[in-house]
């Protein structure tokens, strides 16, 4: 009964499991060996005996290949208590993969690249929400320069990328490092540190900091860099239902903080004053608690 008792409780998360399973195959070995050691051959003991020295080294093995590349899947989500233990860090595989999106989503570019009909059927919706029309004309537009400089107008699709890659890297690390000087500079609770890259437990939800801190709500900061806004209301709705998730696994102690940070395009159609509106009113819908900011790249030292 008291052995049952500690199986009940170790079957509740996979850990537990795994070692149920150890601690009864290395048991029924060692009771076999025990009980029958008389009885069997040296042929037949031998493998009894190298099993029971082997076993041991191969768990070691294991555990380490799953403590050091899968420990995130050795616990239940019963194990958290909803705290900071309940959120990890990006992998550089996952902020390179997040990263990519974002850049191709502030072009306005993503589900052209994808290509299908069901992806022009998604851009034309959008096209349509924001008041101008996607063909293959803005396309080219977007991957061109708006200088006219002859050295950039040869810019490779690959090249205008990479280069808008590294202008929105340069233009997070500018926010979140104001962000965190004036967390430092106003005191409160938070402490004026900062993770990067953090993800709530095992759902969709990804941010680009969370602020330290010891008291409730948790603070998250989430900045999104817009050239073009094509895609404006399809990143608003992706992040607002990212949101969502973290409010409920965190049972609502959580709070958002919105960084929007809007590059020089005189092109386009649909206004700046008009894209902040759009944006503000969908927030104050969301139950969520989200404050929302716009800044421009000069008002940020990169």
């Amino acid at each position: 009964m008291q052995f049952m008792k500690y199986a009940r409780q170790l079957a509740r998360n996979p850990l537990g499991i795994i070692a149920l399973f150890i601690s009864l195959i290395y048991g029924f070995a060692s009771l076999l060996l025990n009980s029958a050691a008389e009885t069997l051959t040296v042929a037949e003991r031998w493998p009894l005996v190298g099993f029971i020295v082997v076993f041991p080294l191969l768990v070691l093995a294991v555990f380490y290949r799953l403590v050091t590349h899968h420990h995130g899947k050795l616990y239940a989500p019963g194990d958290y208590d909803k705290d900071r233990s309940f959120m990890r860090t990006l992998s550089p595989a996952e902020q390179e993969q997040r990263l990519t999106r974002e850049v191709q989503e502030s072009l306005g570019e993503s589900s052209w690249q994808q290509g299908g009909a069901d992806a022009e059927a998604q851009e034309s919706a959008v096209a349509e929400d924001s008041g101008q029309a996607v063909d293959d004309a803005d396309v080219a537009q977007l991957l061109s320069p708006q200088d006219g400089a002859d050295e950039k107008a040869t810019l490779s699709r690959a090249e205008h990328l990479d280069h808008h890659r590294q202008q929105m890297t340069q233009l997070k690390d500018a926010v979140l490092r104001q962000m965190q000087e004036s967390s430092t500079a106003g005191g409160g609770s938070a402490s004026g540190g900062m993770t990067r890259n953090v993800r709530v437990g095992e759902t969709d939800a990804c941010f680009d900091a969370l602020l330290e801190g010891k008291s409730a709500p948790f603070t998250f900061i989430e900045v999104k860099v817009l050239k073009h806004y094509a895609r404006a209301q399809t990143v608003l709705q992706s992040l607002l239902y990212e949101a969502l998730l973290a409010d409920r696994t965190l049972e609502a102690n959580f709070r958002l903080i919105v960084v929007v940070v809007l590059t020089d395009d005189s092109s386009q159609d649909m206004t700046r004053e008009r894209l902040e509106q759009e944006w503000h009113q969908r927030i104050r819908q969301c139950p969520v608690a989200i404050e929302l900011r716009f800044m421009s790249p000069a008002s940020l030292k990169t």
